[in-house]
């Protein structure tokens, strides 16, 4: 077993892949003068053509390439949790970026959080997002006062990429996308139920993933069609539900 698991998502990115492979490197820089050990594993789902021709070159051969036909994101990064050993796993998408201290901070922070009992995920504290939109977002940590277990019943304040113990994706698959059926926002219904199972997203502090906004994506089909998240246990209006506070207050104290 390694410390560290890197899970890439591949599909249509092409050379947008460069950034994208050297902001992992320099922050696996900073992982590896602590010691830690990891594996790289890059999923090509239904990848094109070109953009197989540029992660085949020899400058990328450190990384385990695997070939899915998904076209689904959410059963991707299933995937490559089952075929990953890591301790821990953290994902990224072919077109978007890490802030060179993520994997370190939050590795660091999730070793000692695991080390005593707590279920935590952990979240880079800013969201940047590039390209065809530009914003930035904070992303609120669960531990915080301020922070309302309703916020997940309204809308998704968190993204797809986090790191966890991978466990966690084991036992908490991402729900099938289904957009014909007026379903999709797999990563909206991960993050209820694993809140709804106990485990705590904790945001780090001065870190960030930059996010490459595109004019066509999952996300935006998805928008476009007006679908939502499937009904599950984490939303009813009743005992162990994110609306029932004093269960959501022992849940947040357990972890701390």
């Amino acid at each position: 077993m390694v410390d560290l698991s890197i899970g890439l998502l591949a599909h249509g990115e092409s050379i947008l892949l460069g950034p994208t492979l050297r902001s992992v490197e320099r922050a696996l820089a900073v992982v590896e003068e602590n010691g830690v050990s990891f594996e790289l594993l890059m999923g090509l789902d239904n990848c094109t053509d070109q953009t197989r021709a540029f992660v085949s070159q020899p400058r990328f051969d450190a990384w385990e390439r695997i070939n899915f036909s998904f076209a689904d994101q959410g059963q991707a990064r299933n995937a490559l949790a089952e075929r990953a050993t890591g301790r821990f796993m953290a994902f990224l998408d072919a077109d978007d970026l890490y802030s060179e201290n993520w994997l370190s901070e939050a590795l660091l922070f999730l070793q000692k959080a695991d080390d005593q009992g707590a279920r935590n995920i952990a979240r880079p504290e800013l969201n940047w997002l590039f390209d065809a939109g530009k914003s930035v977002l904070v992303v609120p940590s669960q531990n915080d006062p301020l922070y309302l277990p309703e916020y997940l019943l309204v809308s998704n304040p968190f993204d797809a990429l986090c790191m966890a113990p991978r466990q966690v994706w084991l036992d908490h698959p991402y729900a099938n996308r289904a957009v014909a059926d007026g379903y999709a926002y797999e990563d909206w219904q991960w993050a209820i139920e694993t809140t709804a199972a106990g485990w705590t997203h904790v945001t780090i502090r001065d870190t960030i993933i930059f996010k490459r906004r595109r004019d066509i994506s999952q996300t935006v089909l998805a928008s476009g069609a007006k679908v939502h998240i499937r009904q599950v246990a984490g939303t009813a209006i009743d005992e162990g539900s994110l609306l029932d506070h004093n269960y959501y207050s022992r849940i947040i104290k357990r972890n701390r």
